[in-house]
């Protein structure tokens, strides 16, 4: 049941009617999304349903152990046995084919054959996002920050929220279940601003991601044989692709959630117009970045940094040396949570050795402008950086895309020979025009949460004229469904 098909409206329409017929007693209500929720996962694969119910079950369970541990060697003692728990499921599913084809290949080297190992384990969709919500959960409570929940219903729909089960945001049971527990009143403006979010994430994704992947599924399959334009029209158009289709899923979850009573964090603001690598993560998969930084980038620089005393660590300051370490580790799991890929370790780690140079070079640029009497806002410096930044964005994308690292190495080398100064072929001039006007909307709401959020002075007819337009460019220009991006990860 993808956000962009049929189906979902139904049934969407039919959760909110008999929802908002039950806010009398938001009891009901819970439970009314609670099985929504898990009629939506178990409409992809019914089977997966044991697997997330254990795991909210386990959580539930653990969670509790952890509150009531006699002394902190209990409480972290429990805490450990979740962590454990959690990330080897995830394990298992995520990476059980690459550690067994990796040990397979190592075998060969040394002339050995295995045979007979056909074993594929199937990866449960939403699994990384849902995992995530449990580890938040119960490292939440080991650290104080919340109690631990009693009411069983309620945990297991902050675990499985049907907006967000599948890719995100990765709304915190630490926000979400007070939201469930409180009572929820229909509001006009919020269930509107709800619609709007969710028509602009269809149109992305429909008329903007849907129309692109074919072109950039040509691309990358055949870049052997194209010239460097062409490459790099497909890496522009990849980005662009990622990007509508993530931001299209984010927007249609907020709405849906918005439709409900909910609200949730916004989760991509106009990344591609960031100055630089640390702004850029600042806008974009805002849920991921902002988990990683709380639970592992923090946790890790502080307690390597509780454990040294000196000045310098290897000639190398301490604060640095501390944030780099950090930094590497981070990034580094960060491209492993999107797969068992060696391309999205590359990913990962490039992103962080940007952010660590960033971090080094912070000071020298600060020096450099104050001699060039350069203020920091001057829009010469802000394109020429962002341009900069936009572009080690395209490259890296391009691993992240490709099927291997030797293809995304072989992609970039060709991309940028002196092919690329020659006329690229056939283009989709259709999908570049949509995408412009995709990028142009970003760029003039870039202070708003999403495009369609209006402000008091713009007219009736200006909205419902706008409203209008989508709609139809929806219906007479969208592309072919296909599944989220997102979704394998």
């Amino acid at each position: 049941m993808l956000f962009n098909s049929i189906e979902f409206a139904f049934f969407l329409l039919i959760v909110f009617l008999i929802y908002w017929q039950l806010k009398s007693s938001g009891r009901i209500q819970n439970l009314l999304l609670l099985a929504a929720s898990y009629v939506f996962y178990g409409w992809w694969d019914w089977r997966f349903l044991i697997l997330l119910a254990s795991i909210s079950t386990f959580n539930y369970l653990i969670g509790i152990k952890i509150e009531t541990g006699r002394g902190d060697w209990h409480k972290k003692f429990y805490l450990i046995v979740g962590l454990v728990i959690n990330l080897g499921v995830l394990g298992f599913f995520k990476y059980f084919n690459f550690f067994i084809n990796g040990f397979i290949d190592l075998v060969a080297l040394f002339g050995y054959q295995i045979q007979g190992v056909a074993i594929k384990v199937v990866l449960p969709l939403g699994i990384s996002f849902y995992t995530f919500l449990s580890i938040s959960y119960i490292l939440d409570i080991y650290k104080d920050q919340i109690s631990a929940e009693r009411d069983y219903p309620d945990l297991l729909l902050a675990l499985s929220f049907f907006p967000i089960i599948l890719a995100g945001p990765i709304q915190r049971p630490s926000s979400l279940l007070p939201q469930i527990k409180s009572a929820r009143k229909f509001e006009y403006t919020h269930a509107v601003d709800g619609m709007r979010q969710i028509l602009w994430g269809l149109f992305v994704k429909i008329v903007i991601a849907d129309n692109i992947s074919p072109f950039v599924d040509q691309v990358f399959s055949n870049y052997p044989t194209l010239n460097g334009s062409t490459l790099f029209v497909g890496a522009l158009f990849y980005t662009i692709q990622i990007y509508a289709d993530f931001s299209g899923y984010s927007h249609i979850a907020i709405g849906t959630a918005s439709l409900l009573g909910f609200r949730l964090m916004q989760n991509f603001k106009t990344p591609y117009y960031a100055r630089d690598i640390v702004d850029f993560w600042k806008r974009w998969h805002i849920s991921l970045t902002t988990w990683f930084r709380d639970y592992l980038f923090l946790p890790v620089s502080f307690s390597i940094s509780w454990r040294i005393k000196t000045d310098k660590v290897l000639l190398i300051r301490t604060d640095l040396f501390i944030y780099i370490i950090a930094s590497l580790l981070t990034w580094f799991l960060t491209g492993l949570w999107h797969g068992a890929n060696y391309t999205f370790l590359i990913w990962g780690l490039l992103h962080g050795l940007m952010l660590i140079l960033y971090r080094i070079q912070a000071k020298p640029r600060k020096r450099i402008l104050k001699k060039l009497k350069i203020t920091n806002d001057n829009i010469w410096l802000l394109i020429t950086e962002g341009l900069l930044t936009f572009f080690f964005i395209v490259i890296t994308w391009v691993i992240f895309r490709s099927e291997s690292v030797h293809a995304s190495f072989a992609y970039i080398q060709r991309m940028l020979s002196s092919s690329l100064f020659t006329s690229p072929g056939d283009l989709p001039l259709k999908e570049i025009v949509f995408a412009m006007l995709f990028l142009l909307a970003e760029f003039v709401k870039r202070h708003k949460s999403h495009p369609l959020q209006f402000n008091a002075s713009d007219g009736l007819l200006i909205r419902w004229g706008i409203y209008v337009c989508l709609v139809v460019v929806i219906l007479f220009f969208g592309g072919s469904a296909r599944q989220f991006i997102y979704f394998q990860f």
